[in-house]
């Protein structure tokens, strides 16, 4: 009887050690329904995650849990954490994103880390930003060769080695499909009271010219350029002091309607030609009389020919002479304008062909009408200290005027 007691009273002291133990504040607390917040860049918009790997590290023991994939919540990604024990944590991810970008599409590779991150009951939504990468910049106008070259004879080259570079000034990698130059329809030289003004809403255009592509084609890396020729031929078949433009990645190629005006069809990839005021071929204006800019079109070729013509009634004034004129051409809304660059000369300037907010100032190459030291020179776009393009929306700040050409090495 007293052995029976006894015993009972040890099983009883037992049981109630074992229940003190599995109670105490030892034990560890398990974190259930953790989340982590992806929040994507707010500087770009329609953004899709493309690939994914996460980590999260516990500091105390070093135990590494691969997190889940994420789900698209709102703006945002949302990753499920799997059940884990409170306290200290490093996360890391990694993956790829594309984006659009001021009507771009583009696409970067990002890593971001969060160490000593605190993981409780109270606490375990997490957020981390996917701002290791810079969206700033776009694509910009590098350089313009307009002047065109000249002969050993020193004559103007006629063959057509005029071209544009644009160049993606940030640091993830931009689609350039869709991208257009143009040439502005109204002179620097010669300004006139149009009616109606469009220019603080859209610039009016003599040229357009597209880079064709289905939206991701024509990838150019961060710092990269790509490289449009009026005739993308090596020139230097027909005039030694020009150079090859063999290489351009594209070309501005017309089938005229003369026989007397041909265009040779060089290696480049033809631009998709949406509207030119000449029905042969198409050149720069080599004395720097027009406006340039690339836009992104929103729309499509037939939309915009159909609803974007441009009719400006002017008076036109010779001495004492003047008469009523209208100019019919076409417009593209400042909206879809990446940048614009004014051209001009100092004896004959009158006043840029932009809004201010687009291009507040202008470059040139020569100084006065006709200029024959204006042959083999171009505007280059100046850098800063870390290599990037400046862009102050002011060409006369942003631009070299009278630079060597890059293509001109000798």
């Amino acid at each position: 009887m007293k052995k029976t007691f006894l015993l009972s009273i040890v099983m009883l002291f037992a049981v109630s050690a074992t229940f003190v133990s599995c109670s105490s504040d030892d034990d560890p607390i398990f974190v259930k329904d953790g989340t982590l917040t992806l929040e994507m860049p707010i500087n770009v918009t329609d953004v899709v995650l493309n690939s994914f790997e996460g980590t999260i590290t516990n500091v105390q023991s070093g135990a590494v849990v691969a997190l889940a994939n994420p789900v698209k919540s709102g703006e945002n990604y949302l990753v499920a954490i799997p059940e884990l024990v409170a306290g200290n944590y490093n996360i890391a991810v990694k993956g790829n994103i594309s984006f659009v970008k001021d009507g771009i599409d583009g696409t970067t590779s990002f890593e971001a880390n969060s160490d000593g991150v605190v993981l409780s009951e109270t606490v375990h939504e997490l957020k981390m930003a996917i701002n290791s990468f810079k969206a700033e910049g776009g694509f910009v106008i590098s350089e313009i060769f307009f002047t065109g070259t000249t002969t050993p004879e020193d004559k103007q080259y006629s063959g057509g080695d005029a071209y544009i570079i644009i160049t993606n000034n940030s640091d993830v990698t931009l689609y350039a499909d869709s991208i257009a130059v143009l040439e502005s329809q109204f002179m620097t030289t010669d300004k006139q009271d149009y009616t109606p003004n469009v220019m603080n809403e859209a610039f009016s255009v003599e040229a357009v010219y597209m880079i064709p592509g289905n939206g991701r084609s024509v990838a150019v890396e961060p710092g990269k350029s790509l490289t449009l020729a009026i005739n993308a031929i090596d020139h230097r078949e027909a005039n030694p002091n020009s150079f090859d433009l063999s290489g351009a990645d594209f070309e501005f190629y017309d089938e005229s309607s003369n026989p007397k005006f041909t265009d040779p069809d060089g290696p480049a990839t033809n631009l998709d030609k949406w509207y030119c005021y000449t029905a042969t071929v198409y050149g720069f204006h080599n004395r720097g009389f027009r406006s340039m800019a690339i836009a992104r079109m929103q729309t499509s070729k037939e939309n915009w020919l159909e609803n974007y013509a441009y009719t400006a009634a002017y008076t036109w004034t010779f001495n004492e002479y003047s008469f009523d004129r209208t100019v019919d051409t076409y417009k593209v809304p400042n909206a879809w304008i990446l940048d614009a660059v004014n051209l001009s000369v100092e004896s004959e300037f009158q006043w840029i062909v932009t809004s201010p907010a687009l291009d507040a100032g202008w470059t040139y190459c020569g100084k006065v009408d006709k200029d024959q030291t204006r042959y083999n020179k171009a505007v280059i776009r100046k850098k800063d200290a870390d290599g990037k393009y400046i862009d102050t929306n002011n060409s006369t700040n942003d631009f070299e005027p009278e630079a060597k050409p890059s293509y001109l090495i000798n």
